[in-house]
């Protein structure tokens, strides 16, 4: 009994490491590539934090409305279960993947704001690829913990990183 305890503790800890770590090289990746963006949406973060918090937040809420809507529709048209209107379930599916496509261009800004921030803390002075793999490994690392991170910390970067996305858009 305890070696399958044992078993799926080692697993989850395995998979949350593959998780922080392949996410922190997929936004050193995208920092890297798209460096302009990056440092529009870690100037917007560092000008106002709050004004990006809530772009984020009525973001996702929009989206996810009619994501919902459109799911809800796929199934409750008269199909059974089984079956779904195709129309609405790539409707849903569009309105889930754009406001996840927007986080993935805000992150690198975030997670650089982040790392910033962190770097103070420290005698030395970092780069911005080094400050958004530091950031987003601390950042990652939070979510991972139960109740506090998967209901405060992981909204929080969710709508922050959608607003640093759309702020950056803007600028």
């Amino acid at each position: 009994m305890t070696e399958i305890i044992v078993t799926n503790i080692v697993a989850v800890v395995l998979l949350a490491i593959v998780f922080v770590a392949s996410y922190t090289a997929l936004v050193t990746l995208l920092a890297a590539l798209f460096r302009g963006q990056m440092n529009r949406a870690q100037a917007a973060v560092a000008d106002a934090p709050l004004k990006i918090l809530f772009t984020g937040l009525a973001g996702w809420a929009v989206f996810g409305a009619l994501a919902a809507w459109c799911y809800s529709q796929a199934v409750a048209s008269g199909l059974p279960e089984f079956r779904v209107a195709p129309g609405f379930f790539i409707a849903g599916t569009f309105f889930v993947v754009v406001p996840s496509l927007v986080c993935l261009l805000g992150a690198p800004g975030l997670y650089t704001h982040i790392g910033r921030r962190l770097a103070l803390t420290r005698a030395g002075e970092m780069s911005d690829l080094a400050c958004v793999v530091w950031g987003s490994l601390v950042a990652l690392t939070a979510c991972l913990f139960p109740w506090f991170g998967w209901l405060l910390v992981l909204p929080l970067l969710l709508f922050a990183e959608f607003g640093a996305g759309v702020r950056s858009f803007l600028r």
